[in-house]
């Protein structure tokens, strides 16, 4: 029987829900969380509390800045000192380098990044409304984490202080992605919009346009992790995955050019938010062997972006 991905009703623990939860309440969204972590990695989450406008708003303006002329964007580019910035097709190579990765993106660490003010000022504007919260909604999910690996309640959210403060405390980014139409001679062996791979943080929050395309690898079989309105897909990173001592499976996942014509003809859009905890966070597994040596959040980072990046 082919898996399929959890949805969780957050609507008790949301940023909606101005109370503090009842205990029963995080000890059940606890648990449906380590189910979905344990079991594929990959979770929807409904009734979260970040308003759908909010999240358009910020695909509006994203899509007018990647529209631009490529020289315009070239003023924003990314490089290999630091963490944000434009990346444009084919900089980003996550699976092989003889693969054609067709998207572009833009990073955001703080909210004193580097933004394309100039040419898109709206682009800073919806960036600033939407990025805390996510980082409200993460730490409660840290907290749901916490209560499901039977730690202190507030282990993981000690760990992820500095959020969006700048990569030099934190590298939880914000990322906008694009990927552009595609006309039928452009499709071809060895073209994707993402390549497989795994994220490399603690865990990821995902809004998707109505597209499609992105799969998950899970039992030996890709499963479509279908757009579902109003939802965020949250997935485990290869950190958490440490992290759990493999409990938590970063599960690899890619994004596939759509075979229907009319899907190639029209651009995808994404909004990710990759959490990592702050930079001195020594890791270890948790109620694991102790085989491996601690190792902190930044050069596990470092490590991951020497294998990923073209610059």
């Amino acid at each position: 029987m082919k898996r399929s991905i959890p949805i969780i009703d957050l609507a008790d623990i949301g940023l909606d829900n101005a109370e503090e939860p009842k205990k029963s309440t995080l000890d059940r969204v606890s648990k449906e969380l380590d189910d979905a972590f344990a079991k594929i990695g990959f979770v929807y989450l409904k009734n979260h509390g970040i308003d759908n406008p909010t999240v358009d708003a910020v695909l509006r303006a994203s899509q007018t800045f990647f529209e631009l002329p490529e020289n315009c964007k070239d003023l924003y580019r990314r490089n290999s000192t630091q963490y944000e910035g434009y990346s444009g097709i084919d900089q980003e190579i996550l699976e092989s380098k003889n693969l054609h990765e067709v998207r572009e993106a833009y990073d955001i660490t703080s909210l004193d990044s580097f933004f394309p003010d100039k040419h898109q000022p709206e682009f800073r504007k919806t960036i600033t409304q939407l990025v805390p919260k996510l980082c409200k909604l993460s730490h409660r999910l840290l907290r749901c984490l916490a209560i499901a690996l039977d730690l202190d309640e507030e282990y993981f959210t000690r760990c992820h202080t500095m959020m969006c403060q700048g990569s030099e405390k934190n590298a939880t980014t914000f990322r906008t992605l694009f990927y552009p139409s595609l006309a039928d001679t452009a499709i071809k062996a060895g073209v994707e919009r993402c390549g497989q791979h795994s994220d490399y943080g603690t865990f990821t929050l995902l809004f998707q346009d109505d597209i499609g395309g992105l799969e998950v690898l899970s039992g030996g079989e890709w499963i479509a992790a279908t757009p579902i309105p109003g939802t965020i897909l949250v997935n485990v990173g290869d950190l958490m995955q440490f992290w759990t001592a493999n409990r938590y499976p970063a599960t690899i996942h890619r994004v596939r050019v759509p075979e229907e014509e009319i899907r190639r003809r029209l651009p995808r859009q994404s909004l990710a938010f990759f959490v990592h905890p702050d930079n001195e966070v020594m890791v270890s597994p948790l109620n694991g062997p102790n085989n491996h040596s601690p190792i902190s959040a930044l050069a596990h980072l470092n490590l991951r972006y020497s294998q990923t990046y073209k610059y």
